[in-house]
């Protein structure tokens, strides 16, 4: 009777981690912000705005481990710089933290497995303007 109860826990067991294994797969063609992210084009209040040359080089790199690589043009001449971030993702929120007292919060707009559109709606503690918010279109780096 023992043999026959330890028997019938491990088949239920079993059960149990299959199922949940067959969910975990179904997650898995949702598309990630994992990779590496190019800007194609920017908008400020409602206006495309007129990016560089230097600009549309600028990228993200978000990692599995919730770091994230920042390569950004600061003005012209084309001088770039690289940056380490952490960020998290929680739904639609995109959070970047820069140090310690500095964090941008983002809207994701759209989250495809080829595009990015993520709109800054929160910086260092303040909530912004609708007319005050810069919305940041990516196309994924293949």
């Amino acid at each position: 009777m023992k043999k026959l109860n330890l028997l019938l826990g491990l088949l239920i067991g079993l059960t149990i981690l299959s199922c949940s294994s067959d969910s975990n797969d179904s997650n898995s063609n949702e598309p990630t912000i994992i990779g590496e992210w190019v800007l194609v084009n920017q908008i400020y209040d409602g206006q495309n705005e007129n990016l560089s040359d230097c600009e549309l080089q600028e990228t993200l790199t978000f990692n599995s481990n919730g770091t994230l690589i920042s390569y950004y043009t600061d003005n012209d001449p084309c001088e770039f710089f690289t940056d380490n971030q952490q960020y998290e993702l929680n739904g639609s929120e995109l959070k970047i933290i820069f140090g310690q007292n500095s964090d941008f919060r983002y809207n994701v707009l759209d989250l495809t497995e080829t595009e990015l559109s993520i709109e800054n709606f929160y910086r260092n503690g303040e909530t912004l303007e609708e007319n005050n918010r810069t919305t940041y279109e990516y196309e994924k780096v293949e």
